[in-house]
Parts: structure tokens; sequence; C-alpha cells
């Protein structure tokens, strides 16, 4: 990846600058049965962490392990899934809890619970009830389907995501394999009148099996295809232990990098709590990246 003559393989080294920025700029994903403590052991405090939200451990977990990992000096984004919050007044109350920790950002999304707990059945409707609290976040994120969702057309996703723009400080793109795909998407997105600064989601690591199981839950098809297109998984899978590099689309986007990057403002890891394998890759790329742009 470095260059013994200190230029950067991609012209300019414009595109290497923004991969910089884009590594410089991560968040790490965690899932709410992960360990305050152990966290705080393994992970550099820089480095700004997500607690996700799921019908099983509900939004009470979140919550505790937020401000557990805030009160250890981490800079800490609950996600707030809109069927797991029962009412108005609970919103207020999780949004209060929050605030005395010093918390003032959440991402905000409509949630995988079948059933809604309550009054909320979307994210928009969530945001909305957001925005009359005296007490708010400063800071909120949506999320935005680039390859669509399994069970929402895609111009109602549109038409949800610029809705809720007005709410939102970013937008987190789901977890996708195919630069086209991204690329085009936010082509026509920013066609349509959306223009929020988003973040490209990586899984980081992980092992190729695990991916693929999560990609068909998830329900991006799309990716999958593209991504045994590239790498020919079959193979890799017979043999075991295979796990995917992160750097695979990130160098498709650099190869047809383009003023619409600029709009890709950073990196949301996945990390389903392998902390240790993603925080490695991101400083082992950042350390090879900062010698080929000089």
């Amino acid at each position: 990846m470095s260059d013994q003559q200190g230029t950067s393989p991609f012209g300019d080294g414009t595109g290497v600058e923004w991969v910089c920025r884009l590594l410089d700029n991560a968040r790490l994903e965690l899932l709410p049965a992960a360990k305050a403590d152990e966290i705080a052991k393994g992970v550099p405090a820089r480095y700004k962490l997500t607690v996700t939200s799921s019908p099983k451990h509900g939004v009470v977990r979140t919550v505790e392990l937020a401000t557990e990992l805030r009160r250890r000096g981490f800079t800490v984004v609950p996600h707030l899934a809109a069927r797991g919050v029962k009412d108005r007044q609970e919103l207020a109350r999780i949004v209060e809890a929050l605030a005395e920790f010093g918390i003032d950002e959440v991402f905000v999304i409509g949630g995988d619970q079948e059933h809604p707990a309550g009054a909320f059945t979307s994210a928009l409707e969530l945001l909305d009830a957001l925005s009359t609290l005296a007490r708010r976040p400063r800071t909120i994120g949506i999320a935005a389907y680039p390859e669509g969702h399994p069970k929402i057309p895609s111009d109602v996703l549109m038409d949800a995501l610029l809705r809720k723009q007005p709410y939102a400080s970013y937008a987190i793109l789901q977890m996708s394999f195919d630069a086209e795909a991204i690329l085009g998407w936010l082509r026509s997105a920013k066609r349509q009148g959306f223009d929020l600064p988003v973040y490209l989601c990586l899984p980081g690591t992980l092992r190729i099996d695990r991916l693929l199981r999560i990609a068909v839950r998830l329900g991006i098809g799309q990716s999958l295809r593209y991504l045994e297109k590239q790498q020919g998984l079959l193979p890799q899978l017979l043999t075991g232990g295979y796990r995917y590099d992160p750097w695979t689309l990130i160098e498709s986007l650099l190869e047809q990098f383009a003023p619409e990057h600029e709009q890709i403002v950073g990196i949301h890891w996945s990390t389903f709590n392998e902390l240790a394998r993603t925080i490695e890759w991101i400083e082992s790329r950042q350390r090879e990246l900062r010698v080929t742009a000089r």
C-alpha cells in the first residue's frame, strides 16, 4: 500500500486524504450484550461508540450500556428504536437520563420489533416527538438505504428519508459491499433533495460465513451477489477462516473518486462486538495511508 517515492497511487492524493478523513471519523457499533468494563480495557477513548437497540434487550439495556460507557469517558451514541419506545413520556425520560450523563447525540431508527411497544411505529414519528421535547439531543442521526429495504418499497423509503431530513444532522447508510450502488444512490438522492452528510456502514473484518448470514438477515442480496462476483466466496468458505477485508469497498470507491464522495464523511463500523480486530484494521490502514499520502 505504501509508496516509497511518497506519491499516491490514486492521482494527486486527494482520494487518499479523503479516506484518511473517513478512518479518522470512525464510529464503533456495539451490541447491547457488550460489557462496559471489557470495552474500557480494550478500546482507546478517542473512538466514538454507538450502542444498538434490539427487541431482545430493549431500550433499557441500550441506555444502561450507553451511560456506563459515558461514565468511563467515552463519547457514546445510543440507538433509539421507535418501535421499542412506549410513548412520549418514556421518550422524555430516556432523553433526560442520557442528558444527565452528557449524552447529546442519538441515532433514530424504526426498529426490528414486529409489534410496536406503544405509540411509535416509525422513525419519523419518534423524530417528530423528539422535536417537541423541552430537552432534546443536539445531534440526531437517521438511517438511509441505498440498496432498499426487504419490507419497504424504494419510493416509500426515499419519501420517508426526505421527511426525516429536517430533523437530522447526518445519515448512516445501510451495510453495502457495492461501491457503484452506493454512489449511484447518492447521486439520485441528491437530485431529489437529500444533502445530509453520510457515513458508510462497514462490518469490520468478520469471518465471511458470519457476514453472509448477517447480510441475508439484513436483506442486502444485491451486495451479496456483488461480493461473490468480486471475491469468489465459495472456495473461501470451504477452506474456512476467511475474513472480509473492508479495503475491498474503500478501494472500489477510490477508483471512482468524484465530488460526490465528499458527502461521505466517516465510517460506521458494525463490529458485532469484534472490537479488537476492527480497531487493529483501522489503525493499520491509517499508518499505511499516511505514508502513501505524503
